[in-house]
């Protein structure tokens, strides 16, 4: 079979929608699949050290919008010479059999950006002025049209929150929308150089003392909810108990964090939270710790938590994120319905931060074998067998 993907930009270096991007190809690659990545920009490999093929779209303009709209007439030229099976999107275009933003909907992660902000105000003058950008507009407006369509592609969601999603801002059927779950590759988080690392990092960051390392990582605190999970800190503190641990929230990703720092303080948690800045070692950092926290306000279904799953550690996230669809309703995590229920979020921290309970929730992740649920190689097999059931019913009104 030959599938073509499509993505705006292809950068092998970088984490997130791109990261996951390159790994669907090469575990469908492994499967056998003839896999063109065909994206505007493409970095971070020559093409000589992937099983796959890349192909750069010569796209046009100045601007992000102009380009991005100089993309389907590009890609256009390029189907019409080509013979792919099955072409599968990650961005909204025409010609796609399937669409699978890796982001969730355009248009639904775009309100919940806007309600994220602490200040209503703030909110409310974001949710009013989001028409200006001019860029979102335009994919909010391609991902309706194809939505719209009566033969358009079927939306491939990375989980049940974002299958919601595209239900509640499109009204699609049910057999529009399959949920294939999403995943990630393993390997690297379960090497013995990322256990041997993890121990060297945990003893810097314990100093021999016996407390609970919670992992933290992204780009945009704000809108994965850093703010919240400090406040849920201050609560949580002063309720441990003896058969609790004392714990240490270690914040990985942006430098920006100095609002963060000055909140952490303020509430009295500055030994607690502790700001490490951006990191290439990810599996070390993950094996450091004991449990991940991401309070997310939206993530379609955040790499961070299965990777966390995938190397044994429980996690704290929330209804807004699709990767609670791994946790088993609290078996391998502690789930809150919203980041911004503070009392909620400091129960949740108070059962991780439980000997009993984290250890129940540990020994669950490895008797289930979660590291295979959560991996690429399953969602890459479940994506395959959706291939197999559109190719009979391709009809050329795509």
């Amino acid at each position: 079979m030959k599938v073509l993907i499509i993505t705006e930009n292809f950068d092998t270096q970088r984490g997130g929608a791109e990261r996951s991007t390159f790994e669907l190809a090469y575990c469908l690659s492994e499967l056998g699949v003839q896999v063109t990545v065909a994206a505007g920009q493409i970095a971070g490999s020559d093409g000589a050290n992937v099983p796959f093929a890349l192909h750069v779209l010569p796209l046009r303009g100045m601007t992000r919008l102009s380009r991005r709209r100089s993309f389907e007439p590009v890609l256009a030229g390029y189907l019409a010479q080509s013979d792919f099976d099955i072409v599968h999107s990650m961005i909204p275009v025409g010609g796609a059999d399937v669409y699978q933003p890796r982001g969730g909907s355009i248009l639904y992660s775009a309100r919940r950006h806007a309600q994220s902000y602490s200040s209503r105000w703030l909110s409310c003058f974001k949710q009013a002025t989001a028409g200006l950008n001019r860029l979102r507009q335009y994919q909010i407006e391609r991902e309706r049209s194809l939505c719209s369509e009566e033969h358009g592609p079927v939306i491939a969601a990375l989980s049940q929150y974002v299958r919601e999603q595209f239900k509640t801002c499109y009204h699609l059927a049910d057999h529009r929308i399959r949920v294939i779950r999403n995943g990630i590759r393993p390997d690297s988080l379960l090497s013995q150089e990322a256990r041997r690392q993890g121990e060297n990092l945990r003893r810097l960051y314990t100093k021999h003392q016996d407390v609970l390392l919670l992992i933290f990582a992204a780009v945009n605190y704000r809108l994965k909810g850093l703010g919240p999970l400090i406040e849920a800190a201050s609560l949580a503190a002063p309720r441990l108990g003896s058969s609790h641990r004392d714990f240490r929230i270690l914040v990985f990703g942006s430098k920006d964090y100095e609002k963060y720092w000055r909140q952490s303080n303020r509430l009295g948690q500055g030994e607690r939270i502790i700001f490490c800045g951006a990191t290439q070692s990810m599996p070390a950092v993950l094996q450091m710790g004991d449990a991940v926290v991401l309070p997310s306000y939206n993530d379609a279904c955040s790499r961070l938590v299965l990777e966390g799953l995938a190397a044994g550690k429980p996690a704290l996230t929330t209804r807004f994120n699709g990767a609670c669809d791994f946790l088993g309703e609290g078996k391998y995590g502690c789930i809150v319905e919203s980041v911004d229920d503070i009392e909620a979020l400091a129960q949740a921290l108070l059962q991780l931060c439980s000997r009993q309970n984290l250890g129940q929730m540990k020994q669950a992740i490895q008797k289930d074998k979660l590291h295979e649920q959560v991996s690429m190689t399953r969602h890459a097999r479940e994506l395959l067998e959706l291939y197999h059931q559109i190719v009979p019913n391709k009809s050329g009104t795509r």
